[in-house]
């Protein structure tokens, strides 16, 4: 890969990285971010911590990406370690925040019908952020696999935001438009990466897969449940 190639490379996932920043603030901007101005929902404590880590989570994701933009692999990978930890805290914090959603939604639900609107409540995308990010990790010292792992983990985080942005201006049909805005998500960075080096990484195969996957069973779910 030339100079201006990996230049461009670094560029791509700056620009991705902002991008997932700015749909997570937007779609998060009336019930959490901008809520002294505009929102009118009480939110718990909980919601309040899950929202910070989540927030922290973003900030650190864009920081890293940056870090490699500005070639401070160094920094980076100590970052990385933090990073390790905050993820757990991400996911063991959303299927924390699930739970509870399904509590208040269907109270005292049996394990057939918890289970279905675990899916149904984005579970399977946060299963399979884990999985991705634990590949990434795995493969930190592979950088073309790392970086594509670690981007399409985040990616598999946007729906929730990507609802309620969507929700702003319409409520019918939300979960098809965001299943078809995910669909545009993933097959936007496999072109991308198609076109830039003439084939699509398995890396990036492999991981888009598993999110178009996991968004089309909880469709289905989302659909299918009362």
């Amino acid at each position: 890969m030339t100079a201006a190639d990996k230049h461009s490379s670094r560029s791509f996932y700056v620009a991705a990285a902002l991008g997932i920043a700015v749909i997570m603030f937007a779609g998060f901007a009336r019930n959490y971010y901008l809520r002294a101005w505009i929102g009118t929902r009480v939110i718990s404590f909980m919601v309040h911590v899950h929202g910070v880590v989540m927030t922290a989570w973003v900030v650190l994701f864009v920081t890293q990406t940056l870090l490699v933009a500005k070639h401070r692999i160094d920094v980076h990978r100590r970052l990385g370690i933090a990073g390790a930890a905050l993820a757990a805290v991400v996911f063991g914090l959303g299927v924390f925040t699930i739970a509870r959603s399904i509590e208040r939604h269907k109270p005292g639900a049996g394990p057939q019908l918890f289970m279905e609107l675990f899916v149904a409540f984005d579970g399977v995308s946060l299963l399979v952020f884990a999985c991705l990010v634990i590949a990434g990790l795995i493969n930190r010292r592979r950088p073309d696999i790392h970086r594509r792992l670690m981007l399409v983990a985040m990616i598999s985080l946007l729906p929730p935001a990507l609802g309620r942005l969507i929700a702003y201006f319409t409520y019918d049909n939300v979960e098809l438009i965001v299943l078809c805005l995910m669909y545009a998500c993933v097959l936007s960075c496999l072109v991308v990466d198609g076109w830039r080096h003439r084939r699509v990484h398995p890396a990036f195969a492999v991981a888009g897969l598993m999110v178009i996957s996991a968004n089309q069973v909880t469709y289905f779910a989302q659909t299918l449940t009362p």
